[in-house]
């Protein structure tokens, strides 16, 4: 596994097990709560279960993953055009998921060439 890869799954996994440990944490870090079960047990799911699954498949799909960052980075820099009230750290996730984006591309693009 070439090191980019490596670098997103880890990404990937560990946003997937703090999730699943401490998902109010999630919408803490944007200024909201997760008061109930139901809230919890949907970021449980997504930011955790998906994002377990993300990195899992990343491992033999980078190129899709790579897309699948990229349309992620793009719904928040559209959500911060439509609401510029929205502050630095959403900038900062546009950056980290065009990163892994980026990472995830690049390792596809370095498989390739490994087996041709």
């Amino acid at each position: 596994m070439n090191r980019l890869l490596a670098l997103g799954t880890a990404s990937y996994a560990a946003i997937g097990v703090v999730a699943l440990a401490r998902p109010s944490m999630v919408p803490e870090l944007f200024g909201g709560t997760a008061p109930t079960a139901e809230s919890r047990n949907e970021i449980r799911a997504v930011y955790g279960g998906l994002t377990l699954a993300i990195a899992a498949v990343g491992l033999k799909s980078p190129a899709a993953i790579g897309v699948l960052s990229a349309g992620m980075a793009s719904g928040r820099a559209v959500s911060a055009v439509i609401e510029p009230e929205t502050g630095p750290l959403t900038r900062v996730f546009v950056g980290v998921e065009l990163g892994l984006a980026a990472a995830y591309l690049l390792a596809a693009r370095q498989r390739g060439r490994a087996t041709s």
